[in-house]
């Protein structure tokens, strides 16, 4: 777990020098992103350390969610062949709160269909974490 912390906290510095010039809903927009492309690489802790406030919830509700994101992934590996690559496609401001943004991603299934999914996200200081 240690190990996920600290290839997330890379990535996130990674972003915060990568920042300058990149709009709000630019930067929600590729946390976003890579927080699924560590979902679908099979590391839930990185991907759970991406949500605002994990650090308050208790310890086996985050095992409860542990648990239902490894069954999401199993479903999006199994669905139309599995993702071949995410794309974020849109990102806005959400209107009824400040600092808070939709991320609109676009999973490319491997057999050629697409989905696409709304992550909400929400400021902390200068990082965005999945809300």
């Amino acid at each position: 777990m240690r190990t996920s912390g600290f290839l997330l906290m890379a990535i996130l510095l990674l972003c915060g020098c990568s920042r300058q010039g990149q709009s709000p809903e630019e930067q929600a927009g590729k946390a976003a992103k890579e927080y699924y492309d560590r979902l679908l690489a099979g590391d839930i802790d990185a991907f759970l350390n991406g949500k605002a406030d994990i650090d308050s919830v208790p310890a086996d509700y985050r095992s409860q969610m542990y648990a239902a994101c490894e069954q999401y992934k199993k479903e999006l590996d199994e669905t139309h062949g599995g993702v071949a690559a995410i794309t974020v496609s849109n990102a806005r401001k959400d209107s009824t709160q400040q600092m808070m943004m939709q991320a609109f991603l676009l999973l490319n299934f491997r057999d050629s269909t697409k989905e696409e999914i709304i992550v909400p996200m929400v400021q902390r200081g200068e990082v965005w974490k999945l809300r």
